[in-house]
């Protein structure tokens, strides 16, 4: 592991593995690991902050020690196969957590991916992630890493953190299908319009997660969002939708008394 991650435990539970991270004093990591914790509405899809402490001349963030995706193409591709899908949609509801919260990641990456032992996606690495007032403010500056980064970012552009995390979390998406050879239609439907070169075109994750399969398997390849939403205007109204943090499903029909 980097030098800047150790592997630890506490001294009441030695058979529980931790990580210890050292924080850069000029990041914002820790105060905003902090912000969910605080929050009344959390994501199961964001690394969870289990404590943190101060040395003479460091900070440290202990999180739990689990699995990232890259590894998994190395060690386990089967076993990610097998929850591809389930995989994918823990990223799109993390990022559109995140991205609810003013919060733009800035390096959404496989290695910044972990899953439990039940395949829950947990978004890791908020080194260099910021606060925003919308995802019409822009910056200047060239974070994230190479081939995981917006084109805007690449070519050192101003631009929205927010567009450019929609676009990072577009190319995983697609990376993750077609390596592991999944034809999810509505997932590359959805992966698509996140990686257009348009920043403005690319759709907010929290739109598109309250989608039904059904609406964009009737959509077809195209995957353009002005088409999905001609075609959820012009269809019969249907009945009311349950959603929660990860599925969508019609209502229980009410019974008339």
């Amino acid at each position: 592991m980097p030098s800047n991650i150790l592997t630890v435990y506490r001294p009441s539970n030695r058979s529980t593995k931790l990580i210890a991270k050292k924080v850069r004093e000029e990041s914002n990591e820790l105060e905003i690991l902090k912000l969910p914790n605080n929050s009344r509405s959390k994501s199961k899809h964001t690394i969870l902050l289990f404590d943190s402490f101060q040395t003479q001349s460091k900070s440290w963030a202990i999180f739990p020690k689990l699995a990232s995706v890259a590894a998994y193409f190395t060690h386990g591709p089967n076993e990610l196969y097998r929850k591809v899908t389930e995989v994918c949609w823990g990223l799109i509801n993390g990022v559109a957590y995140l991205h609810g919260s003013r919060i733009a990641h800035r390096d959404i990456k496989p290695d910044n991916l972990l899953v439990d032992q039940n395949f829950c996606l947990k978004i890791i690495d908020f080194d260099i992630a910021m606060l925003v007032k919308d995802e019409d403010e822009e910056v200047d500056d060239q974070c994230g890493t190479k081939h995981w980064m917006a084109p805007e970012v690449e070519k050192k552009l101003r631009h929205s953190p927010i567009r450019a995390d929609r676009w990072a979390c577009g190319h995983v998406l697609l990376f993750l299908l077609d390596n592991l050879r999944t034809e999810d239609k509505p997932l590359r439907a959805f992966a698509r319009n996140l990686e257009v070169h348009d920043p403005k075109q690319r759709p907010p994750l929290s739109e598109w997660r309250r989608l039904s399969t059904l609406l964009l398997s009737d959509v077809g390849n195209v995957g353009d969002v002005q088409n999905v939403r001609r075609a959820k205007a012009s269809r019969p109204r249907r009945g009311p939708m349950e959603v929660d943090d990860d599925n969508v499903r019609p209502a229980a029909k009410k019974q008339r008394l």
